[in-house]
């Protein structure tokens, strides 16, 4: 392989209201050759319930507990808790950007991007909007957003 433009994709996973599901068309997995799996499972993968604070935390998702894994491989859902554990409030809308970024942080440490921008609003009673954009040399190579029932764990409402 001769880098990323080889890059054949993973699995292409996708917001639903019960969580992520792969993508299938005509009866075939649907590849990813952006970056959408990675960020989803950036914000959405391992453990809701780990604030990303405490290293080692018995909350932190199974997968980071194996043996060889870096730290810039760790998955540990910051965004998730923030949006799922704490009050909708302009401050936690704050946290939750901020939370968004460090949980995407690897991709600068892994130099697939020179900033990250995350931006949160409300969209309604407890409706929130995550827009996520992604620059490497002041190129866009990624931007999508995510809707979410703030305050509800996946298949409930609020």
């Amino acid at each position: 392989m001769s880098g990323l433009q080889d890059f054949e994709g993973d699995l292409l996973l996708r917001d639903t209201p019960d969580g992520g599901d792969v993508i299938i068309e005509n009866g075939l997995f649907v590849s990813d050759k952006k970056l959408s799996t990675a960020v989803y499972l950036s914000l959405f993968g391992g453990n809701k319930e780990d604030t990303g604070k405490i290293e080692n935390d018995d909350k932190e998702w199974w997968g980071n507990k194996l043996t060889g894994i870096s730290k810039s491989e760790k998955i540990r859902s910051r965004f998730q808790n923030v949006i799922t554990g704490l009050p909708l409030s302009v401050k936690n809308i704050k946290e939750a950007e901020l939370a968004a970024k460090t949980d995407l942080k690897w991709l600068i440490d892994e130099k697939i991007a020179d900033n990250i921008t995350t931006y949160g609003q409300t969209t309604g009673k407890n409706k929130f909007k995550l827009t996520v954009e992604i620059l490497k040399d002041k190129l866009k190579i990624f931007d999508d957003e995510y809707f979410l029932l703030w305050g509800a764990d996946y298949g409930e409402s609020v």
